[in-house]
């Protein structure tokens, strides 16, 4: 049983990692945040806005005798969606894990639009009695002891005893 998952995502992808115990390392080391899974959104990367970005934005030049009107693409909302729906699967992930390993606390790291989104895909997870915590900080570059250092100094995991 691991009792701390910590989720680290934003729209591109979502790491999940477990604080384990090491009975047989020296003190300082005995709890070590270790990456068990991730997940990735191909339609958030690079090469999945580059097809969405030949559409261009602005004034129809008004080909025919009507006046040229002005037309909206609705890439933010388009963005928004694909970001909730992969908010969506990062919640399916961690209800998996909770379920299969026992997770107690699972602590959420995203920034703000991601976190925002998380909230309604961790609805029914926190509903089982799984403890959530958060923080809005993109620590997706991270190595998992950054992560663990960052976490433990904002008192969301604990430090080694």
């Amino acid at each position: 049983m691991n009792d701390y998952w910590v989720i680290v995502a934003d729209g591109a992808q979502a790491r999940f990692m477990a604080l384990e115990r090491h009975d047989d390392a020296p003190r300082r080391a005995m709890l070590r945040l270790v990456e068990s899974a991730q997940l990735s959104n191909p339609e958030h990367t690079v090469s999945g806005r580059r097809d969405a970005s030949k559409i261009e934005n602005g004034r129809d030049p008004g080909r025919s005798k009507a006046p040229p009107h002005g037309y909206a693409d609705h890439r933010d909302s388009h963005d928004t969606e694909l970001m909730r729906r992969f908010a969506g699967r990062i919640g399916k992930e961690a209800a998996a894990l909770a379920a299969n390993r026992k997770a107690a606390t699972m602590v959420l790291v995203a920034d703000t639009r991601m976190l925002g989104l998380l909230h309604a895909a961790f609805e029914p997870l926190a509903k089982t009695g799984v403890a959530l915590r958060e923080l809005a900080r993109d620590y997706t570059w991270c190595t998992p002891p950054q992560v663990q250092q960052h976490l433990s100094e904002n008192g969301l995991l604990p430090g080694a005893h």
